[in-house]
């Protein structure tokens, strides 16, 4: 809701068109309807053209209370804002963190128009003085699977896509049905004709906030409810066709079904700071940056594509946020985790026939040689030699340990190869 003050003036249309992020632009339209009903209260032009002429004259003035008066009004819009102003969303004053946001849109529109605001330091608290009194929410996994029960067949559709996708709400309101019906059909093909079960379906788009390429996934679960999904609901350009507002809510609605208990404002966002809590220390950052949409140098994206690092990234947290507890359990997972003991055996019996068929002599001098090679420390301690002297001697790692050594540091030296031959030594 605005105060009522419609501004259909040039300077303000050029101003607010300039502004090309739409989440931004609403902000602004919004603010500066706040400001147009301070000025209307204290007898200041109430359109942004008939402000700009008026600033234009008042600059020619040698009279420093006449030339700085926009200046010296927007710490007194301010304290307005903290003091008297009380929003319409929240029947409060503005904390100051909100406040700051609504005098910077002032700002905004002189700054374009080439009058910036000087502002005295001391009138004005910095961005980093003032804290936020809102902060999002942090969902856990068993917090989002009691909202996911308490859902219909569409809110558990959205909330699982949610949690796979990581991405912003901007980004979720434009995926095309018609191209997930696709990722699906081709998924369902290929595992047909290769025998198999359906697995995880990649795709990449590109955000519409930073216009940043971005690695995305659907879990199985996620991949059986957008199959009833799409069956049972009418056909439409975009899969969810609702606002940001309104998928907003829909995390609102389910969190206040299932009365969980919230710490903070419920909004997309938490689902995306719930994927990047949970990557955090399981995941390299380069590879969380690419499946969240944030910028990585094109060569690293390129190794990350050429070694499916994002697939095996989700394959690893697919478990981790599956919202259908049996999905944790299920008979595919369970063969998959077989097949990974299995390997897992296979490598350690490998290592046991090594350590058998190469002399203990030749073991230790091979470790030596590579460490050397590949820089990887090896502990000393001292002990006498045959002089009686003590002197450092090396204590050699198991095989099994220095293997895993040896594998992190090839795998840094072959990343650093590829990066160096496309032309990035950072």
């Amino acid at each position: 809701m605005t105060n009522g003050i419609k501004d259909d003036s040039k300077a303000y249309h050029e101003w607010l068109d300039s502004v090309k992020a739409k989440k931004s632009r609403e902000l602004y339209f919004y603010n500066w309807q706040i400001w147009l009903g301070y000025c209307k209260l204290k007898g200041i032009p109430t359109n942004a053209s008939d402000q700009l002429e008026d600033i234009k004259k008042r600059r020619l003035s040698t009279d420093n209370t006449v030339k700085y008066f926009y200046d010296n009004e927007i710490p007194k819009f301010f304290k307005w804002l903290t003091t008297v102003y009380v929003s319409l969303k929240t029947n409060k004053h503005l904390s100051e963190a909100s406040a700051l946001a609504v005098t910077t849109t002032v700002r905004s529109f002189f700054s374009y128009h080439r009058y910036s605001l000087e502002i005295q330091k001391d009138k004005l608290p910095s961005s980093e003085e003032v804290k936020s009194v809102e902060i999002d929410h942090a969902f856990d996994i068993y917090q989002l699977r009691a909202m996911f029960q308490c859902g219909d067949l569409t809110e558990r559709t959205i909330l699982a896509c949610g949690k796979d996708l990581f991405l912003r709400v901007s980004d979720i309101t434009k995926l095309q049905r018609e191209f997930i019906e696709l990722l699906i059909k081709r998924e369902k093909e290929l595992a047909e004709n290769e025998k198999r079960d359906t697995d995880i379906i990649e795709f990449e788009l590109t955000t519409e906030k930073e216009k940043e390429p971005c690695s995305c996934h659907l879990s199985k679960e996620s991949i059986e409810l957008l199959i009833d999904y799409l069956k049972t609901t009418p056909k439409t350009e975009y899969l969810f066709p609702l606002t940001e507002d309104a998928l907003n809510d829909v995390l609102k609605r389910l969190a206040e079904k299932s009365k969980i208990t919230v710490n903070g404002r419920i909004r997309w966002h938490c689902l995306r700071k719930f994927g990047i809590t949970l990557m955090h220390g399981k995941v390299t950052e380069p590879v969380m940056k690419y499946m969240t949409g944030k910028h990585i140098s094109k060569d690293l994206r390129t190794y990350i594509q050429n070694n499916r690092e994002t697939y095996k990234a989700f394959k690893l947290i697919e478990p981790l946020i599956s919202l259908t507890k049996s999905n944790g359990q299920s008979s595919t997972l369970t063969k998959e985790l077989e097949e990974l003991k299995k390997e897992n055996f296979k490598r350690m019996a490998l290592l046991k026939l090594l350590e058998k068929v190469t002399p203990k002599k030749e073991m230790q001098k091979a470790i030596l040689e590579l460490a050397k090679e590949y820089d990887i420390e090896v502990k000393t301690t001292k002990a006498k030699a045959d002089t009686g002297e003590l002197i450092p001697f090396p204590q050699i790692p198991s095989i099994e340990d220095f293997v895993n050594q040896l594998g992190n540091k090839i795998e840094a030296k072959e990343l650093k190869r590829i990066l160096e031959e496309n032309g990035n030594n950072h």
